[in-house]
């Protein structure tokens, strides 16, 4: 079996798993009861807390634990657009954007808000003159991906950032779930950032939203106590301990992991540059993770389900995605649609080996030369 499909999910580390599993067993009490097993729990949260802060360089306060990137994304859009509503109704974000920033956004237009959707360069980045000249002073929010989900193109956030700081009314938030553990970030000039564990090898099921500036958002699940005012449930220790030692993991081998994938990139880049019928989407100043290329008069799906017969296991576009779907993401850059329609993502990490990549390339030239009738040029 061969697995190229990291960017939509990745296996949990062994000791990020074992940290959950002690953490469940030994703080069995709810972290809000005040006796000495829920103070217990607690300690434990905020031990684990005060260090993610730190890899952030922010304040304890300014997490706020959600069930995965989905919601924090929700919170963050919804939150911004109902506390601010006398300040204006006018969001920007990208064309590239996750489904769970799309989403909202179309729920907010149905409210009367105003949504810009900014264009992207050949290289796949937004146009910074671009959104100098769209955004306004009714402007409450700019929500731009740190790193594409599809393409894995790498946006100017630092920039946008520095722009942003002209227009104290307007909150800038990433998501930079697709960042986190791959590359180094740099959040010194950003409101709010959305991340999950289960992109680095942390476990499914858990999210982040960080409120760097504590900037005052309105929640959307109200209830009892938590961590924070913005978000309310009893806090799942085991999650936030384990989501620290998975972040410990993924920060501490970081510099490594990411010279390891970029010589796997290079790879790829080469022996699929051969193929007379595959285009390269992903531009090179891209996380070396993901590779996205399209097929050229020839059915994706077909393929993907010829190497799905021979345990190799990759995607067409975001796992968030509809199904039978363009890719948003390629069609934004390419401005085709034959291309975005047979569009496939080949997305790679430490654990993967150049000897399944040699695999993988050598069963898509039988599918070129044989089973589809294509002969490899």
């Amino acid at each position: 079996m061969i697995y190229l499909d990291y960017a939509a999910n990745t296996p949990v580390e062994k000791e990020v798993l074992k940290t959950f599993v002690e953490t469940t067993t030994k703080f069995i009490a709810n972290p809000n009861s005040s006796h000495p097993l829920g103070k217990e729990a607690f300690e434990a949260i905020e031990s684990s807390s005060n260090k993610i802060a730190e890899y952030f360089n922010i304040e304890k306060e300014s997490i706020i634990y959600t069930s995965g990137s989905t919601e924090s994304n929700n919170l963050v859009i919804k939150g911004i657009a109902e506390r601010n509503k006398d300040l204006g109704k006018h969001i920007i974000i990208s064309p590239i954007e996750h489904s769970s920033i799309i989403a909202p956004c179309n729920y907010l237009a149905s409210l009367g808000y105003e949504i810009s959707i900014l264009s992207l360069t050949k290289e796949g980045s937004i146009d910074l003159e671009e959104l100098k000249n769209t955004i306004r002073e009714d402007t409450i929010l700019v929500s731009i991906c740190y790193v594409d989900s599809e393409l894995g193109t790498i946006q100017p956030i630092k920039e946008i950032g520095k722009i942003l700081k002209e227009y104290p009314n307007c909150s800038f938030h990433t998501d930079a779930t697709q960042a986190i553990g791959k590359i180094n970030v740099d959040f010194k000039n950003v409101d709010f950032v959305t991340f999950a564990p289960h992109k680095f090898y942390g476990l499914n099921g858990f999210g982040v939203l960080l409120n760097i500036n504590n900037k005052k958002i309105n929640p959307i699940i109200q209830g009892g106590k938590s961590t924070t005012i913005y978000r309310s449930g009893t806090p799942v220790t085991a999650n936030i301990v384990s989501l620290e030692k998975s972040l410990s993991i993924a920060l501490s081998n970081l510099n490594e992991r990411y010279l390891y994938i970029s010589n796997l990139n290079n790879y790829l880049r080469s022996e699929l540059s051969v193929f007379s019928n595959i285009h390269i989407n992903t531009p090179k100043n891209s996380i070396p993770n993901t590779i996205n290329i399209s097929f050229i008069n020839l059915d994706a799906k077909k393929i993907i389900k010829k190497l799905e017969e021979k345990e190799i296991y990759l995607s067409t576009t975001s796992a968030c995605s509809l199904g039978n779907t363009p890719s948003k993401s390629v069609m934004a850059i390419t401005n085709n649609l034959e291309l975005a329609k047979n569009s496939i993502r080949i997305s790679i990490s430490h654990l993967t080996k150049i000897e399944d990549l040699e695999i993988f390339i050598n069963e898509l030239k039988k599918i070129y030369e044989g089973e589809l009738g294509y002969e490899n040029n």
